[in-house]
């Protein structure tokens, strides 16, 4: 029984997570548009720690019986992960360039604010790299053969984005397929690299990079 319940707890901490994440995206996120910038940057970032990153530590501390810097991926492989974050970063540079120069014809706008540089740029890659490569694939790599586990995933970590387009106004077709779509394959990709490379700081950077990209772009 103790079993059982190690190996499928994952399902209820995500739905857990899903929950709490749409109440901050769908309901808490209005008060927060009314504070100035660094406030609501700071105290966005603060939230986002709480809901991602502690109760995946608690986790693998409690449930697993793991240190979480071990398990999670952050302390082995460093330099190979960096090896493998710098050539898939020169993939999405290069990628970036030619489309937006050559086809679409866009210019680079360094004004990033705060809020974007703190909570889209170096918090995203950190936060979600944890719960979605360092633990859950992880975790469905016990259950399921790797490209399986990394699908199921894959379908989890566009469905965390949902709540966010919702609030947008972005869940409507056509938007709403090319960006599930995107979201999937890069988290795919992210999967992919973790493995290969054995360290979460890989995806952490590649992430936070294609962050910073959209945001330089677009």
């Amino acid at each position: 029984m103790d079993l059982k319940i190690n190996k499928n707890y994952i399902w209820g901490y995500f739905i857990t997570f899903f929950a709490l994440w749409c109440i901050r995206e769908l309901w808490l996120v209005q008060y927060l548009d009314l504070m100035n910038s660094v406030p609501r940057a700071i105290l966005s970032a603060v939230i986002k720690v709480v809901i991602w990153i502690i109760p995946v530590l608690i986790l693998v501390k409690v449930m697993e019986k793991a240190v979480p810097l071990s398990y999670l991926g952050l302390r082995y492989n460093f330099r190979k992960g960096l090896k493998w974050a710098g050539w898939v970063s020169l993939v999405f540079i290069s990628y970036f360039i030619i489309l937006n120069f050559t086809v679409l014809h866009n210019n680079i706008d360094f004004r990033i604010g705060f809020n974007e540089l703190l909570n889209t740029v170096l918090l995203v890659g950190i936060t979600e790299e944890i719960v979605f490569r360092g633990f859950l694939l992880k975790k469905l790599m016990n259950s399921f053969k790797f490209w399986i586990a990394n699908a199921i995933t894959s379908l989890l970590f566009v469905s965390i984005h949902f709540p966010i387009w919702f609030y947008k106004g972005l869940f409507e077709f056509p938007y709403i397929l090319t960006t599930s779509l995107t979201a999937f394959i890069l988290s795919v990709i992210f999967g992919y690299v973790y493995k290969k490379s054995g360290s979460l700081w890989s995806v952490i950077v590649i992430h936070s990079l294609y962050n910073l990209l959209v945001s330089l772009f677009y």
